[in-house]
């Protein structure tokens, strides 16, 4: 089973391969209000509630993934960054999909929504909601440590 932190680490990889990407970060929204005035592109990934342990040896966490950008101060490229990110958060998508593990995680992109003028720095982008299903192979009495 791929933990928490091995899927955390995956979009964190996703975001540094990918030339766009400015910079990344995770956790609730709180903190990201806190980490804004860093570089953009930025990734965000934030844990949401999830299926858990599914029949057939399956588990479930879902993320809500924010690719924002800020456009120019005099609004002529609002249109042109949220395409951007909008593309960005399907490479990342695909980087789950079709990238090197694609054996270890199925990936659900279950919905987008367009982000607008939010957030300290009145960033544009999208949010994706990422269900990332893992094999539950491993959570067995047997491997309880006692």
């Amino acid at each position: 089973m791929k933990t928490y932190r091995e899927i955390i680490e995956k979009f964190e990889t996703a975001a540094t391969y990918h030339d766009h990407i400015k910079s990344f970060g995770h956790g609730s929204l709180d903190k990201l209000n806190d980490v804004m005035n860093q570089p953009y592109t930025l990734c965000w990934v934030r844990p949401m509630a999830s299926l858990g342990i599914q029949p057939y040896g399956q588990r479930t966490l879902t993320f809500e993934v924010y690719i924002l950008d800020i456009p120019k101060l005099d609004r002529t490229t609002d249109i042109q960054t949220m395409s951007d990110c909008e593309r960005i958060l399907y490479d990342v998508y695909a980087f789950f999909r079709d990238g090197t593990d694609q054996q270890t995680y199925e990936v659900n992109l279950t919905g987008v929504t367009p982000v607008q003028e939010a957030f300290q720095d009145r960033v544009f982008g999208w949010l994706g909601t990422f269900d990332i299903i893992t094999d539950s192979s491993g959570l067995t009495y047997c491997n309880i440590p006692n």
